[in-house]
C-alpha cells in the first residue's frame, strides 16, 4: 500500500484548474492515478537489460 499525503502546493495547483476542488478529490485523483500506472506496468513485458558493451568486450 501506498501513502498518499496531499501537498499544499499540489492542492494550490489543482485550485487553479478549479477553485471549488476539495483535497479528497486531489487524493482520490493521485490514488487513481498511481493504481492505473500499475496496472499499465503490470500489462507490459519486462525488457531485458541490453549488454553494455565496455572497453573489454
Amino acid at each position: 500500500m501506498i501513502n498518499i499525503s496531499v501537498s499544499s502546493r499540489s492542492l494550490a495547483a489543482a485550485r487553479r484548474v478549479d477553485p471549488n476542488v476539495s483535497p479528497a478529490a486531489v487524493h482520490a485523483a493521485v490514488e487513481a492515478a498511481i493504481a492505473e500506472h500499475t496496472r499499465e506496468q503490470r500489462r507490459r513485458p519486462v525488457q531485458p537489460a541490453e549488454e553494455l558493451e565496455g572497453p573489454d568486450a
